[in-house]
């Protein structure tokens, strides 16, 4: 009798066998973090309850016009970057340059715009109309000069207007102002209408190139500046100056600082949910003591199969809860005076106004972007590497539209802005499709379908007789029934686009679930880092389309598609190796 219940007592799991002097303090510690983190923010119930017509009153009236101001930035943004497409290699041509320089003419203005991005973060922190006022009169600037320098023949001039037009790029601004003046009520309602103006943007950039270029030419005058020539290529230059002047005036006389009201209400949520705490310590802190309570746990379960192995249990579980005692919640400690096995008197009480007043010792950049790369973890690398090497591939077919169909196919401005419109357009659809399979897949897996699609687009560009024959044509083999002919480039293309886009979401969504919170806030916050990194992309796209157009303008389209389809399917395999690891 006596062994079967020493077996019955050896069978016993090794986590729940709670024995030595921290019993009480265990039970305590853990029922009163627990009972502390409400999950009632996980309800639906509360933001449900009211139709989309009565979340509108949720806004403050202050805001309203603001944010629709915001979204015409974005709008316009995106319009900037995608008009000038159709003619960049047209217009490197006329200013007497190779067409190769139509992508460093693209790419100046994300480089700089990485810059800027940093600036205009730190500068909404505590503004938002004066960074909208800059960054406006920097745009109409910067398309002026890019206008310009058709009259003055200068190549230079042209890449001067661009790299201003980069420092204007407002587009830090218009993510963080949809994050901080709309309610949690309509804040993916906000997101899409974000998304849906950038959508429009690119898809009426390219249309736009196409109505200016059929408009006749003709010279006007400016005060102190020499003639100016309105034509296909200098027009989405004019048009846009004007557009951002208009904009600009109307920030001017009708923009409001907004009210902080979504800032706020994540600030109450946040009280709410750690218990009276506020601010990024109390953020830091309870990620810290979640840690603790893990360390714990796993520190009992990771000795539970070891039939000797209770020593080096306890031992561990013991330091984790040395560690955890002075942390705890609304900064209370737990003198545990009725244990009797308690070694210690008395627990040094560490609140979260005392991690408040370390960090506040800390004073400038530094410590923001110490923190930032402290903070930085496996998943959120990932997601930072598949945004910047998916922007690179995009950039590979969109960028070099101009200059590949000009040089391979004959086409003109009309046909390569139709080619950007259609696909823009189709955007739209497969966004709201992708929207759709989201609510019954995974990010994860969506993400490398849509990468696999992507992969396909590329490799219906590829053309394998540029491989073994490139001499005797100075276009392409045309003929030959595996050469990449018009029908083959326009399908590629829409394929690759479609599925990158749509794969965009998907990424930019697993990021926002994996990121940790203190990432979630200040300067150097998620959205920077994220903008950062796909503007990096973007720009280095670009300088990759005019080295490579410099070596070679005859396989300029192997040249970027094999490099490109290279980093997708790298992408792909850096999924499938994180697998179990973007599991969110």
């Amino acid at each position: 009798m006596y062994e079967k219940n020493i077996g019955g007592l050896a069978a016993e799991p090794k986590s729940i066998s709670m024995r030595g002097r921290h019993f009480k303090k265990e039970i305590k510690i853990i029922g009163k973090w627990r009972a502390s983190h409400s999950f009632s923010h996980f309800s639906i119930a509360a933001d449900s309850r009211g139709t989309f017509r009565r979340n509108l009153k949720d806004v403050r009236s202050e805001n309203v016009f603001p944010l629709f101001l915001n979204l015409v930035s974005c709008f316009l943004f995106m319009m900037n970057n995608y008009i000038i497409e159709p003619s960049s290699a047209y217009y490197a041509e006329a200013l007497g340059s190779s067409d190769a320089l139509s992508g460093l003419m693209i790419g100046a203005a994300p480089w700089f715009a990485l810059t800027s991005s940093v600036v205009y973060s730190y500068w909404t922190n505590y503004n938002y109309r004066h960074p909208i006022l800059f960054a406006g009169c920097l745009q109409f600037a910067g398309n002026l000069m890019y206008a310009n320098a058709y009259g003055y023949g200068s190549v230079e001039l042209c890449l001067l207007g661009r790299a201003i037009t980069g420092l204007g790029a407002p587009r830090i601004i218009n993510r963080r102002y949809v994050a901080d003046a709309t309610p949690f009520s309509l804040r993916t309602a906000a997101s899409a209408a974000f998304a849906m103006a950038t959508a429009l943007g690119a898809a009426l950039g390219p249309g736009m190139a196409i109505l200016l270029n059929r408009m006749d030419e003709f010279e006007f005058h400016l005060p102190f500046l020499q003639p100016q020539y309105f034509n296909g290529m200098t027009a989405p230059g004019y048009f846009m100056a004007l557009s951002w002047f208009i904009y600009t005036l109307c920030i001017l006389f009708f923009f409001g600082e907004p009210t902080r009201s979504g800032l706020d209400e994540l600030r109450k949520r946040e009280e709410a949910t750690a218990g009276g705490g506020s601010g990024l310590a109390t953020i830091e802190s309870d990620s810290k003591k979640e840690s603790l309570l893990n360390e714990v746990e796993l520190a009992a379960i990771s000795t539970e199969n070891k039939v000797d192995g209770y020593v080096e249990m306890e031992s561990a579980r013991d330091d984790a809860l040395d560690k955890l005692d002075p942390i705890m919640l609304d900064g209370e400690s737990f003198n545990d005076d009725d244990d009797d096995n308690d070694d210690d008197g008395s627990v040094t009480d560490l609140s979260v106004t005392d991690i408040n007043a370390s960090k506040d010792d800390d004073k400038g950049y530094t410590y923001l972007y110490c923190s930032c790369i402290k903070n930085m973890t496996r998943p959120v690398l990932i997601c930072m590497s598949l945004i910047f090497m998916k922007r690179i591939a995009l950039e590979s077919i969109v960028g070099s539209t101009s200059i590949v169909t000009k040089n391979r196919y004959g086409w003109n401005i009309e046909n390569v802005g139709t080619l950007h419109l259609v696909n823009g357009i189709i955007v739209i659809p497969v966004s709201i499709f992708s929207g759709y399979l989201s609510t019954m897949y995974e990010d994860r897996y969506m993400t490398l379908w849509f990468l696999a699609i992507t992969l396909f687009g590329m490799a219906f560009l590829f053309d394998p007789t540029d491989l073994t024959n490139h001499e005797d044509s100075e276009t392409y083999n045309l003929g030959h029934p595996m050469a990449t002919g018009t029908t083959r480039y326009i399908a590629g293309s829409l394929i690759a686009f479609s599925g990158i886009e749509a794969c965009e979401s998907y990424v930019a969504s697993l990021m926002s679930k994996v990121v940790p919170s203190a990432l979630a806030q200040g300067t150097f916050n998620s959205g920077l880092l994220a903008t950062l990194v796909g503007t990096g992309g973007r720009a280095v796209g670009d300088i990759f389309i005019t080295l490579m157009g410099l070596i070679s303008i005859r396989n300029l389209l192997n040249l970027l598609i094999i490099p490109g389809a290279t980093l997708v399917a790298f992408s792909i395999s850096l999924v499938l190796w994180n697998y179990e690891l973007l599991a969110v």
